[in-house]
């Protein structure tokens, strides 16, 4: 390489001053560069171009200044082709901050005396905006082009009316040809109907959208929806009118308007939710039905009237249900704004578009209310009919079975005794005498049971309650079943507390003497029966448990105990046979003191029956 030529043999000092001056303020870079890429001159509107100082930018290199070396290569190319004094290329650089700039270099080669390259001169304009602009209008033509030709919308160029140019959009909508309608007026092809309005539209120029009803080629109509702008073209102001076939559209408005009505005039509640079940509508009649405002429940869930009857597994299969595009129906007992219940029949179902995915979801509700109370009465009243039925038949069964048997026995033993009353030993007359004792004790029994019973049917019983010690109460109770114990070597083993509690004694010694009777009754011989009390904390209540160890009760009759309408009776273990009776008199008294009992058992393991009474009693 030939070395740098010196700057003193180009310019005298008082040259480069000149240049200086001259070229300091231009709005273009002036350079100076060696073939090699070193920067001899720059000016200053480089220097700021290239976000250099001049210092800074006479330490570059040209390479400097190219992203790609290779373009900085093929640059040179050019401008070291024989015979080439001049060039004009537009180039990408880079300034001090990495920013890209695109510019015009226009270069003068200087060569010297044997035509060897020694220096460029050049000036570079920055063009960036320029080209920039160049090209978003390239692009903004190229695009407006594509729109039109691709646009679902039908587009009219018009010059005060008289079509200049259409899309295929418009063609295809309307049915004519291009060269049919251009050059005839745009009312040419409005329906007589919408012509006034039309005219008026032309007239003002509106940029508002409007509907006109349009002919087409074959002379059918459409309503279309227009919007205009005025726009320049080749400097000229012409008008570009879009419309669109709305047909359809209006068409689904009347059919939502005549929806809208039905729902909001609909005598059923009806709520529409989105896919997470928050409300997004609901008409009138819920308001009516609920209580609550459109703008109260608006962005709430519905859960806002759930009650504790409906629990959270119920919700959870009714989504289950719905989240698979199916329909859920289905009761709820629900509370309305004001907190009373109210009960309906709702039926929830997916709103599905058109790619088969759920977008909402839309309940339709019943109020049944009165319904429901029908039905309950309905129920209540069949479950009295099956109940009096029921004890009508115990009562008759007790009276055809428990009670004539024993007094059929008595007559049948008195007779006995008396026609052989000579014959018989005085041992023998004992013996008759004690059979004759405990068939009349046991019919007693009996008889006041069933007298009890059916005063507590009669509800002519009369309850009243004092403050008792549970543990004399039931204590007094063992005298009368202690000879049944021993009959079958039972050890009854007790464990009461001295607890006082307000209550009815004759109920509570009622109740507990026939759960001990059945004890006995049920349990084996020479085993034990346990009763003892409870009062667990903060629960105002004493807990009474008698638990046997004998035959146990099947599990599937454990719920057929205290149902008079399913009632059985079973013998003892000594073949003791009862009425059916004792428990589901145990279950009315007990309740009549507003306590409860259930009972625990497991067959051939035995059985344990609880009592829960309030340690306060109000008559």
């Amino acid at each position: 390489m030939k070395p740098e030529p010196s700057l003193n043999t180009d310019y005298s000092n008082q040259e480069k001053d000149l240049v200086n001056h001259l070229t300091a303020h231009l709005p273009i870079g002036i350079y100076r560069t060696t073939v090699d890429g070193k920067i001899v001159y720059a000016n200053e509107a480089l220097a700021r171009m290239l976000e250099f100082s001049l210092d800074e930018i006479h330490r570059l290199s040209v390479s400097d200044l190219f992203f790609d070396q290779r373009e900085r290569e093929a640059e040179i190319d050019i401008l070291t082709q024989k015979d080439k004094t001049t060039t004009k290329q537009v180039i990408s650089l880079k300034t001090k901050t990495g920013k890209e700039i695109i510019v015009k270099d226009t270069v003068k080669i200087v060569r010297d005396k044997s035509g060897e390259v020694i220096y460029f001169d050049g000036i570079l304009e920055d063009i960036t905006q320029k080209q920039r602009a160049e090209t978003a209008l390239i692009e903004s033509e190229a695009r407006y082009k594509i729109l039109t030709d691709l646009t679902m919308e039908g587009i009219i160029i018009h010059d005060k009316g008289t079509v200049m140019d259409i899309n295929p959009s418009a063609t295809k909508l309307t049915g004519y040809t291009p060269d049919y309608i251009k050059g005839k007026s745009v009312l040419e092809f409005i329906h007589p109907g919408s012509l006034d309005f039309a005219k008026e539209k032309l007239q003002n120029q509106t940029s508002e959208p409007y509907e006109l009803q349009v002919i087409r080629a074959d002379k059918s109509s459409f309503i279309a929806e227009f919007e205009a702008r005025n726009v320049l073209l080749n400097g000229k102001e012409l008008r570009v009118v879009a419309f669109k076939d709305i047909s359809d559209r209006k068409r689904i408005e009347q059919e939502i308007l005549s929806l809208s009505t039905a729902v909001k005039q609909s005598p059923t509640s009806i709520i529409i939710t989105n896919t997470e079940g928050t409300i997004e509508y609901v008409n009138p009649k819920f308001t009516e039905v609920t209580g609550y405002t459109f703008e109260e429940v608006v962005g709430k869930n519905p859960r806002i009237l759930k009650t504790e009857n409906t629990s959270s597994e119920d919700y959870k299969e009714m989504w289950k249900i719905i989240a698979k595009g199916e329909t859920w129906t289905g009761e709820f007992l629900n509370k309305k704004k004001d907190g009373t219940h109210y009960w309906e029949l709702a039926s929830i179902s997916p709103i599905i578009d058109e790619q088969g995915k759920t977008i909402k979801y839309i309940a339709v509700k019943e109020d049944i209310t009165e319904r429901k109370k029908t039905e309950v009465a309905l129920i209540n009243s069949e479950r009295q009919l099956t109940q009096a039925n029921a004890t009508k038949n115990m009562f008759f069964s007790i009276i055809a079975h428990d009670l004539k048997g024993p007094i059929g026995n008595i007559s049948q033993i008195i007779k006995l005794f008396k026609d052989n009353f000579n014959d018989i030993s005085n041992d023998e007359k004992n013996d008759y005498l004690n059979i004759l004792l405990g068939l009349s004790e046991k019919t007693n029994k009996l008889l006041d049971d069933l007298l009890l019973w059916a005063r507590i049917q009669m509800n002519t019983i009369e309850i009243t309650f004092e403050e008792l010690n549970i543990k004399k109460v039931i204590e007094s109770t063992f005298d009368i079943i202690t000879e049944k114990a021993l009959e079958k070597n039972i050890n009854i083993i007790s464990d009461i507390d001295d607890v006082l509690l307000k209550t009815n004694e004759s109920s509570l010694r009622t109740v507990i003497r026939n759960l001990l009777s059945n004890a006995i009754k049920f349990s084996h011989n020479q085993s034990d029966i346990e009763i003892k009390t409870e009062v667990p904390e903060s629960n105002n209540k004493v807990i009474i448990s008698i638990k046997d160890h004998g035959v146990g009760i099947p599990k599937e009759n454990i719920d057929k105990l205290f149902k008079i309408e399913t009632s059985f009776t079973t013998y003892g273990t000594n073949n003791e046979k009862g009425s059916g009776l004792g428990l589901i008199l145990c279950k009315e008294l007990i309740e009549k003191i507003n306590g409860s009992i259930w009972v625990k058992s497991k067959e051939d393991e035995g059985s344990t029956f609880y009592i829960a009474l309030p340690l306060q009693n109000t008559n």
